[in-house]
């Protein structure tokens, strides 16, 4: 519960109207303001995808049965969170990046958990949003199968947000666009043609929009991208 009040208190003062910014995406990214904060920007996006595929690889080890209990999952949560913590701290980087902590995207991923492993009766962890262990091997598969192509979405969302803040960047718009929308369906289309035979609970196009919708309006990457003209910023409440 702490957890889920440090991010609504964040959320509020963090998806906020930047002062003097100009945004590239439909989430408020925020154009680089130079070449150092692009550098440390972009080093962090990166850092962001490896989180996730951390986080869900926990998941992943957690319903095949390679870690024994909630405990173990949390332990290796844990490790990826600390790593991330570690990595994505810079000097020169803007302080907003630092809202975005591995425990926050710890939440992100484990509230997307129970959309992919939904078959089931035993909690695959406390913390994972009604995500179960699978309850046969052939069923384990196919939830894990989609699992990793998660991770390719999430990983690909980020990418089209990178590029977009890049071109941006180069081209120096002065009003604010929302060029990786096409990018994003791209992304979009081909997870959305992911095999769920052996696991029909699987809504695609629900996990899809939930990846897109979290990472964009609680802040996985549009906390990355907030550095603003002026270094300021001016409260908010997300609709």
């Amino acid at each position: 519960m702490r957890l889920i009040a440090a991010l609504v208190i964040g959320v509020s003062l963090l998806v906020a109207g930047r002062v003097g910014a100009v945004h590239f995406d439909e989430f408020g990214g925020v154009v680089p303001k130079n070449t150092k904060t692009a550098a440390c920007e972009f080093k962090a996006a990166v850092q962001v995808g490896k989180a996730i595929k951390g986080f869900t690889n926990c998941h992943i080890k957690r319903a095949l049965g390679k870690l024994a209990d909630d405990t173990a999952e949390d332990t290796c949560e844990k490790g990826v969170a600390d790593k991330y913590n570690k990595k994505v701290r810079g000097a020169g980087c803007p302080d907003c990046i630092g809202s975005t902590t591995g425990e926050t995207l710890e939440f992100i991923v484990d509230s997307q958990a129970g959309k992919v492993y939904c078959a089931g009766a035993t909690a695959l962890g406390a913390d994972d949003d009604g995500a179960k262990v699978p309850p046969d091997k052939p069923t384990a598969k196919c939830e894990t199968g989609v699992a990793k192509k998660v991770i390719t979405l999430s990983n690909a969302y980020i990418s089209c947000h990178v590029a977009a803040a890049k071109s941006a960047m180069k081209r120096k718009i002065t009003a604010d666009e929302d060029t990786d929308t096409t990018c994003e369906t791209t992304a979009r289309s081909s997870f959305q043609a992911t095999k769920t035979s052996g696991c029909s609970c699987i809504n695609l196009a629900d996990i899809a929009t939930s990846v897109d919708l979290q990472f964009g309006q609680i802040g996985g990457v549009e906390r990355i991208f907030c550095a603003s003209p002026s270094g300021a910023f001016v409260g908010g409440v997300l609709d």
